[in-house]
C-alpha cells in the first residue's frame, strides 16, 4: 500500500510520518477488482500471447503503469487473476476456509459429501479452465509463471486429498487421491465441455459417480 509524508502539525514533531488513506485504500481495491476483471476476461478469450498489459490497461480504462503498479508484472497479474477465479472473489479468504469447502464434511451421508464436493469443483473448473490454458501457455516462457503453475497445481492435489478425507472421514488411499487428482482437473472438464458439448450439470453429474466409484473401490 502506498503511503505520503507531511509535516507534522505537533510541536516537536519529528517531521513527517506515513499516512494511509481509506479512500486511497478503497480508490486501490477498486482498481485492482477493474483491472482483475478485465483480464480475467482477456486471458480467458485471448490467451498468455494474444492478452498484453496495454490491451488490459485499455479494457480497464486506467493507464499501463497503474496496471504494473498494482500487479508487478504480467505472470503475476495472471496468477491473480487464476486465483481469485478459484474462490470466486477476491477476499483473502483460502478456500479451505471458505463455507463451501467446510460444509463438505457436514453432510448428513457420504452421497451428500460426494455431491457437495462435486458441485463445488465443477463450478471452480468452470470459472478457471480457460485461464488455466493461458498459466500453461505461459509456463513454458516465464520462469515466474511456471513457479506459480507449479505451486497451484500441488495445491489443487492437497486439497483433493482433503475433500476426499471430508467426504470419507478418514485418509484416501494415494492411488485414490491419484485418480481424483486426474478426473477433478480443469483439462478433463475443458474436454468434456469445450470438446463434447456437455454442460456444467451434466460434467457435475458425472464427476459425482466419478468419485464415488473411485472412495468405494477396495483398496
Amino acid at each position: 500500500m502506498a503511503t505520503v509524508e507531511y509535516d507534522s502539525a505537533e510541536p516537536g514533531g519529528s517531521g513527517t510520518r506515513p499516512y494511509r488513506s481509506p479512500l486511497r485504500r478503497m480508490q486501490a481495491a477498486q482498481t485492482r477488482a477493474v483491472v482483475l476483471e478485465a483480464a480475467t476476461r482477456l486471458f480467458a478469450e485471448h490467451g498468455w500471447v494474444g492478452t498484453g498489459m496495454r490491451d488490459v490497461a485499455r479494457a480497464s480504462a486506467v493507464s499501463v503503469e497503474t496496471v504494473y503498479t498494482t500487479f508487478g508484472s504480467k505472470a503475476r497479474l495472471l496468477t491473480a487473476a487464476l486465483e481469485v477465479a478459484i474462490v470466486g472473489d477476491d477476499a483473502q479468504v483460502p478456500l479451505a476456509d471458505r463455507p463451501v469447502y467446510t460444509a463438505i464434511g457436514t453432510g448428513s451421508t457420504t452421497g451428500d459429501r460426494i455431491e457437495m464436493g462435486a458441485r463445488m469443483i465443477a463450478r471452480i473448473n468452470e470459472r478457471i479452465y480457460r485461464l488455466a490454458v493461458a498459466i500453461r501457455q505461459g509456463a513454458t516462457a516465464d520462469a515466474t509463471l511456471a513457479a506459480a503453475a507449479a505451486d497451484l497445481e500441488g495445491q489443487r492435489r492437497r486439497s483433493v486429498a482433503d475433500v476426499a478425507q471430508l467426504i470419507t472421514g478418514h485418509h484416501a488411499d494415494p492411488g485414490q487421491v491419484d485418480e481424483l487428482w486426474v478426473q477433478t482437473g480443469d483439462q478433463v472438464y475443458a474436454l468434456l465441455v469445450d470438446e463434447c458439448g456437455w454442460s456444467r450439470v451434466r460434467y457435475e453429474s458425472w464427476l459425482i459417480d466419478r468419485i464415488e466409484e473411485i472412495l468405494d473401490r477396495p483398496v
